[in-house]
């Protein structure tokens, strides 16, 4: 199973979650993502009726870009030019861009688990001062 959309309906944070990635060994074969970004001052925020109409045009170019996606497995290369701010170059599109992504050591998904473990830590380490600090006052 390919970790993009397979069939309508079925949808990649579904099927490739942590426990399938790390524990059953069933990690996407990629990832695929398409980025867009928006000038603050193009988007109508100060007009309801305007930015609900450009939030649905929004939308439906999403699912445009999905559609395009499912015919053609990737989104569309990115061809067009931005427009030069605050004096600099515009800058070119870089149409497709592909890089593989792959852990660094098969023990690095025990990362995610650090901030939980200093937590534990920290709160073992308060709770034994208290505990101190309660027994030199003879309240325990």
């Amino acid at each position: 199973m390919d970790s993009h959309i397979s069939s309508r309906g079925q949808y990649g944070q579904d099927l490739f979650t942590l426990r399938s990635t790390f524990f059953q060994g069933r990690p996407p074969k990629s990832v695929n993502m398409h980025w867009r970004r928006f000038a603050i001052s193009s988007i109508p925020i100060h007009d309801e009726k305007a930015f609900s109409d450009w939030l649905l045009a929004r939308w439906r170019e999403k699912d445009d870009l999905l559609e395009y996606y499912l015919e053609n497995g990737r989104f569309p290369a990115d061809e067009g030019t931005t427009p030069a701010v605050n004096g600099g170059n515009s800058l070119k599109g870089a149409g497709y861009i592909e890089t593989e992504v792959r852990p660094s050591s098969p023990l690095e998904v025990l990362t995610i688990f650090v901030p939980l473990a200093a937590f534990v830590l920290v709160v073992n380490v308060i709770l034994k001062f208290l505990n101190m600090f309660l027994r030199i006052l003879r309240i325990r």
